[in-house]
């Protein structure tokens, strides 16, 4: 817990350390999801959604939803859930492995059945968190033969695919470059909303990275969205297209090879960025520059946002990116004109 945290202006929260260190912050590199867009109402729906119907394929019934949208953010909370057609994946194993010890398929009864969502969440976050931890910790649960057989039963292919279908729908070729087979119309993307705007971003004194886990044709579309294009250079963009994913610190070299800026400030609603910025800190050489972590609040662990960020004591959080540029542009205002 950082005990020198405290807010600084409105929306945002900072250590003295951090309030120095912005003042020769030159680039700032966001995450997407939750920090440039608001993604409330696509992607945890569609991780919803894809659950659902995956597992009615596969013969389950009942008037419960298996999950929903606000108990995704459990997941979040507990790091490496930062792709969402893994923890998809993750959610359709658990009432795999419940559906197999109950002997039962119905989708209420199981919800019911101990571990609930949120346990198995945190047995996730004891075990390193992800789909790896999450299945270390059902394995606890159930005899290793009969997880294999759950394992056969397990097509993370088709809950990706059903994911890219709801979210994307008639324009998954172009966003994702599949058929949308199974689900037709607009998709859950245009629902999403941005949360700054290009001229925001065009009057501070920043230049901008992004290290998300979207794929290119996903921040294509946000970038349409929100008028974006031409705001961030095409090779301070990181993706999943170019196969690097999240909390891997090397988006941020990337970025950093590109801009050489003199300090980074890496934005992030969750666990998964705090440890990719933490990682690049522990791995960057002496003469390479630093990167301070701001949590961004409100993204996808919610209201457990604040919590989660203060327990890691990081230096820097803010209500939303507006907030931030605001007062990163007051701080380096204060400098004298060189």
């Amino acid at each position: 817990m950082n005990l020198d945290l405290r807010q600084v202006t409105d929306g945002v929260y900072a250590t003295s350390r951090a309030a120095m260190m912005v003042e020769v912050a030159d680039v700032i590199v966001f995450d997407m999801d939750g920090v440039l867009m608001d993604v409330h109402h696509s992607y945890p729906v569609v991780i919803c959604k894809a659950v659902d119907t995956f597992l009615r394929e596969q013969g389950f019934s009942g008037d419960e939803p298996p999950v929903t949208p606000e108990e995704t953010a459990y997941f979040k909370a507990a790091g490496g859930f930062n792709h969402d057609w893994g923890l998809a994946q993750a959610i359709s194993l658990i009432y795999l492995v419940k559906a197999e010890l109950a002997g039962s398929r119905q989708i209420d009864e199981l919800r019911a059945a101990s571990p609930d969502l949120p346990t198995l969440a945190r047995f996730s976050a004891q075990y390193g968190g992800g789909v790896g931890g999450l299945e270390t910790a059902l394995a606890h649960l159930i005899d290793p033969g009969q997880l294999r057989q759950v394992q056969e039963r397990w097509d993370r292919p088709r809950i990706t695919r059903l994911g890219q279908e709801f979210y994307a729908g008639d324009r998954s070729s172009i966003v994702f470059g599949v058929s949308n087979d199974t689900i037709k119309g607009d998709g859950l993307m245009l629902s999403e909303k941005p949360l700054v705007d290009r001229s925001t971003l065009r009057r501070a004194p920043l230049r901008y990275g992004l290290y998300t886990g979207r794929n290119r044709g996903e921040v294509q579309n946000a970038f349409d969205m929100a008028d974006l294009d031409g705001v961030f250079a095409e090779e301070a963009l990181v993706t999943e297209t170019l196969g690097i994913r999240k909390p891997s610190p090397e988006g941020l070299f990337v970025v950093q090879r590109a801009l050489h800026p003199r300090l980074m400030i890496y934005a992030g609603d969750n666990l998964d960025d705090w440890q990719t910025a933490a990682r690049y800190e522990a791995e960057r050489a002496i003469d390479e520059p630093p990167c301070v972590f701001c949590g961004v609040l409100g993204g996808s662990p919610g209201p457990l946002s604040y919590g989660l960020f203060q327990e890691r004591g990081v230096d820097l959080m803010t209500a939303s990116v507006p907030a931030l540029l605001s007062w990163v542009t007051e701080r380096k205002s204060r400098l004298p004109a060189t």
